[in-house]
């Protein structure tokens, strides 16, 4: 049995998992390909052009809800009476006797007062933001490499992450070519949390998605599909916590989740196990309790009728 059929999530479950080994990028350099064929036949697909008009609402969307909350004055969110102390934490107003908090916000690391009932969002504001992994730290010598060819091609200035959504994107690509289609859903994931970290959120939660499609569709290190019913609970977080800090509804994204398949996807249609639009059905199915939260409360009908009329 190969060494990759016990890797990826846990021993009692099918959830595909998400991280990233040495061994993992070792067994895909080291493998014969015995899965050309298969995969040649995979690949004969090209990702359509997609119209970027659908990122940039939800982009704009989530840019409205990153905005920064509370004020650096030193002053009481509600009535503006100045307080002295630097202490981060929940506090009360010496004048209007409201109770709120002081934080660092992620947007500009400031000490920032805001009110009790921006807490959510203020919180789910670092929580999309952070905790991004460092695949650096797992082929050292393969990331020096790529920063010096990219300084190379004459750009004066390299960050961590342009080198990082290099070498991702490379290794993508390797693992497709080799077959190993399951460690190539990993690195997808890997270039979504780069950009979650790099504020850029509806591609984050486009590459999220995707890596949901493929999930779906029991991507394996084989070359193979077959459909798989169960998410993985850090991809299902980490959709969770973009559509929750955007306040977005999954049967609501329908046109961002479309966009992410036309786009990103590079695998033939009729070779994979499941077509979009069900893997999008048991999307809803999954968040449903979520988006039932997101409902807005509509007033009754005979109440409505009745303030029209007075």
């Amino acid at each position: 049995m190969r060494f990759f059929n016990n890797l990826f999530g846990s021993k009692t479950d099918n959830k595909l998992g998400v991280e990233i080994g040495k061994h993992d990028v070792i067994e895909m350099k080291d493998c014969e390909n015995i899965n050309e064929k298969k995969v040649h036949s995979d690949l004969q697909y090209t990702p359509e052009i997609a119209e970027r008009k659908t990122l940039m609402i939800f982009e704009k969307t989530f840019m409205e809800k990153f905005k920064k909350i509370g004020n650096l004055n030193q002053k009481c969110p509600y009535c503006g009476h100045e307080f002295r102390s630097n202490h981060v934490g929940e506090k009360k107003c010496a004048e209007c006797k409201k109770s709120f908090f002081v934080q660092k916000r992620v947007q500009d690391m400031g000490t920032a007062a805001f009110r009790v009932e921006n807490k959510a969002l203020f919180d789910l504001q670092w929580k999309v933001s952070s905790n991004t992994r460092k695949f650096m730290h797992y082929l050292p010598h393969e990331f020096d490499y790529i920063e010096k060819q990219l300084k190379k091609q004459g750009k004066k200035s390299v960050t961590k992450n342009e080198v990082m959504q290099s070498l991702l994107s490379a290794y993508a690509k390797n693992s497709l070519n080799a077959g190993y289609y399951r460690l190539y859903a990993a690195f997808m994931f890997h270039k979504a949390e780069l950009m979650r970290a790099e504020q850029r959120f509806a591609e984050a939660l486009e590459y999220y998605f995707y890596v949901y499609f493929l999930h779906v569709n029991g991507v394996s290190n084989d070359a193979t599909f077959s459909s798989n019913s169960e998410i993985n609970e850090e991809l299902r977080e980490r959709i969770s916590e973009l559509l929750a800090m955007g306040k977005l509804q999954v049967k609501k994204s329908r046109s961002l989740f479309e966009y992410a398949i036309t786009h990103l996807n590079v695998f033939n249609p009729d070779n994979i196990s499941l077509p979009a639009n069900k893997v999008y059905t048991m999307l809803m199915r999954e968040f449903k309790a979520e988006d039932a939260q997101k409902e807005e409360q509509k007033p009754m009908r005979s109440f409505v009728l009745y303030t029209k009329a007075s």
